[in-house]
């Protein structure tokens, strides 16, 4: 589908929430502590904006945008929701879950792979089509199919009922599956954060099949060692004194770090107890203090550079 959704969305109306269905719920991955904001707002604030539902054949609106919402009024006992309908078939519609949740909070590649799967094996469209519904080019449509069928059916169903963040999906997708198992046991069971457990699988890897037992065993040793093991090596140093080398390392170890803290802090939260959860907020607190000056330099020197 290659004209923007929002141009046949209808104006909004009132729906009795029964009426609203979930068949492409499979498609959206559950996050337990987004739900739980969207209760607390709808709580406070009510709804703030309409879902959007799409009519097949004759039946019942099902819904494509919308499913924090819908849970959280159906939760709080409401009789009715604000939508929008889409007059679409269905496999636009989930060309259109893709299109409407790239606005806001961005859709998730395994989310993207969901949906692309499904109009691959139960829609029976090819690569080729899929682009062409999806308006986007070929292989990225081919790597979305990859990182499905290489993930193990338990991991998937871990990512789609949130139990596992949907940023570990794309690193065990990288192994086996019958490794895949086994480090999702090790995961839950130690809690792995998504730095340490990438770092396990670049060791898993690179190393012989027989490390690997002792890898499973000493995960959180492992990615130390393997952290320890990591060289930086910028381009463009030819020509640069020391100490410009060195500056430039620890911006580039910077920029690193502040992608990995937003990727554990996104997702990883629900594995905390409320007591920890409060640590990591006292600490946040402190830590915006030291970043501040930080953010200042370094905003600084990039209006140096531009002008």
């Amino acid at each position: 589908m290659t004209a923007d959704p929002a141009h046949v969305v209808q104006e909004t109306m009132p729906m009795p929430i029964t009426r609203i269905g979930e068949r492409f719920a499979p498609l959206r991955i559950a996050d337990p502590v987004a739900e739980q904001a969207m209760l607390r707002s709808m709580v406070k604030y009510g709804q703030q904006t309409p879902v959007v539902v799409c009519r097949i054949a004759d039946g019942d609106p099902e819904l494509l945008d919308g499913f924090k919402r819908l849970r959280a009024g159906r939760q709080l006992g409401i009789k009715e929701l604000t939508v929008r309908t889409l007059d679409v078939g269905l496999r636009a519609c989930k060309a259109a879950m893709l299109l409407l949740n790239r606005v806001g909070r961005p859709i998730t590649s395994m989310e993207e792979a969901l949906v692309v799967h499904s109009l691959c094996h139960e829609d029976g469209l090819n690569q080729v089509e899929i682009a062409t519904l999806l308006n986007c080019h070929k292989s990225w449509v081919c790597r979305r199919l990859a990182l499905i069928e290489r993930l193990s059916d338990e991991a998937q169903e871990s990512i789609r009922l949130g139990l596992l963040p949907a940023s570990l999906g794309t690193e065990l997708a990288r192994l086996q599956r019958c490794n895949q198992e086994r480090l999702l046991v090790v995961i839950h069971e130690q809690r792995l954060t998504w730095r340490e457990t990438r770092l396990v699988v670049a060791a898993l890897l690179s190393r012989p099949k027989n490390e690997h037992e002792s890898i499973m065993k000493n995960p959180r040793e492992t990615a130390l060692k393997s952290e320890g093991d990591i060289k930086v090596s910028l381009p463009g140093e030819q020509g640069l004194c020391f100490q410009v080398k060195q500056m430039r390392r620890r911006l580039f170890g910077l920029e690193k770090i502040c992608q990995e803290v937003v990727h554990l802090f996104d997702t990883d939260f629900i594995f905390f107890k409320p007591h920890e959860d409060k640590v990591l907020r006292q600490d946040s607190a402190r830590v915006i203090v030291s970043l501040a000056p930080v953010h200042d330099l370094l905003r600084d020197l990039s209006r140096s550079v531009k002008s």
